[in-house]
C-alpha cells in the first residue's frame, strides 16, 4: 500500500486488514523516506538544518512508523522481561532525580551567599534519553521480526527531542529559591518528589497491552512512549539515559548598577 495515500485510509489499513509481514513492508518504506528526506543533514542529526516542511514530513513520517511499530509488538516472553527492566529503571531514575535536585538546593541553603554575584538562583533537575553512539541502541533478538533500523532512528528520534526543547525532558523537578527555607526542608515541603507515580499505572494508548497488565508502568515511560514518537520496541532498545540536577546563580543587572535580586 502506498504510504502517500490519506493517513486515515493507512491507519485503516494498517490496523483492520494488514497483516504483520505486510505491516513491516510499509514500515521499510517509511523508513526509507525518512531517510531520503533526511539525506542531506550533516549536522549530528539535528533537525534544525532542515526547512520546516521536510521537519514536519519526517515528524508524520516517525509518527506513522511508532504506530506500525506499536501494532506489531509481540510481547514476547523476552519483551515483557526487557519492559519490566525499563521501566523499573526509569522509575529508580526518577526518583534519583527528584531526590538529588532537592539534595542540591539544601546544600544551597547551608552555602555561603556571594551577595557581590549571586541575585537568584535556579535549582533544577532533569531526566531525558541520550543517543552518543551505536552502543546506545541494544540489538535484541527479535530486530530481525520488526525490520526497522533501530539505532538510526533513535539517533533520529534523540534528535528530534533535543531541538524541540519542550519535548526534551521525561522529569524536570525544580525548586524556586526562599530565604525563608531552612537546610533541613524536606522533599515534600519543597515539592519535590515524584507525585505522577502513585501506584497506578501510566497503561494508556499503545501501553495498555494484555500482557503488561502485571507491570505498573511508571510516568516515564509514558512519557517516552506516548507524548514522544518512540513506540514499545524502540523504548526496548534504548541503552542510554541521562539524569542531572544543576544550580545555576544569577546575576542581574541594568547599565546603571540596579540589580534584581531576592533576599538572600
Amino acid at each position: 500500500m502506498d504510504i502517500d495515500v490519506y493517513a486515515e485510509d493507512l491507519i485503516y489499513y494498517l490496523r483492520e486488514k494488514a497483516d504483520n509481514a505486510e505491516r513491516r513492508e510499509i514500515l521499510l518504506e517509511v523508513e526509507k523516506e525518512i531517510k531520503r528526506l533526511n539525506s542531506n543533514n550533516h549536522s549530528d542529526f539535528s533537525l534544525l538544518d532542515l526547512d520546516i516542511e521536510t521537519i514536519w514530513d519526517i515528524k508524520d513520517l516517525l509518527g506513522t512508523r511508532c504506530f506500525i511499530l506499536d501494532l506489531m509488538f509481540q510481547a514476547t516472553e523476552s519483551e515483557v522481561a526487557r519492559f519490566r527492566k525499563v521501566n523499573n529503571l526509569l522509575y529508580e531514575l526518577t526518583l534519583k532525580t527528584y531526590r538529588r535536585t532537592a539534595n542540591l538546593y539544601r546544600t544551597l541553603l547551608k552555602s555561603q551567599k556571594d551577595g557581590w554575584f549571586d541575585d537568584d538562583y535556579d535549582v533544577e533537575g532533569s531526566l531525558r534519553v541520550m543517543w552518543d553512539d551505536e552502543s546506545s541502541t541494544l540489538k535484541l533478538e527479535e530486530d530481525e521480526y520488526y525490520g526497522s533500523d533501530f539505532a538510526y532512528m533513535n539517533r533520529l528520534l534523540c534528535a528530534l527531542t533535543q531541538d524541540a526543547l519542550h519535548l526534551l525532558d521525561i522529569v524536570k523537578p525544580g525548586i524556586i529559591y526562599n530565604p525563608t527555607h531552612k537546610p533541613d526542608i524536606t522533599d515534600v515541603e519543597l515539592d519535590c518528589i515524584d507525585t505522577l507515580d502513585d501506584g497506578v499505572s501510566w497503561a494508556e494508548a499503545s501501553l495498555r497491552h494484555p500482557k503488561l497488565d502485571s507491570i505498573c508502568i511508571c510516568y516515564a515511560v509514558h512519557d517516552i512512549c506516548t507524548h514522544k514518537p518512540y513506540s514499545i520496541p524502540n523504548l526496548l532498545r534504548l541503552n542510554d539515559f541521562w539524569c542531572e540536577a544543576k544550580l545555576v546563580c544569577q546575576h542581574i543587572i541594568q547599565q546603571d548598577g540596579t540589580r534584581w535580586h531576592r533576599d538572600l
